[in-house]
């Protein structure tokens, strides 16, 4: 469930990268990889936004259960 932070940090570094050099050369094709990095990157949130939600939703399954609520 774990974000993996050097993933994202690599994707993120690309995506500068990309940019950075597609800004230099004025090339429109690294643009486009430099958005896809991005976009690979939000993935990543996004996917750790929804496995967040589950388990807090199965804890508070849980604890409401325990308690009796």
């Amino acid at each position: 469930m774990a974000l993996d932070q050097e993933k994202f940090d690599a994707l993120l570094n690309e995506a500068q990268a990309h940019a950075d050099r597609a800004e230099a050369e004025n090339n429109p094709r690294l643009y486009r990889e430099a958005f896809a990095a991005s976009l690979e990157a939000l993935r990543l949130l996004g996917e750790e936004s929804g496995a967040w939600r589950q388990a807090v939703a199965r804890a508070t399954e849980e604890f409401e259960g325990s308690e009796g609520i």
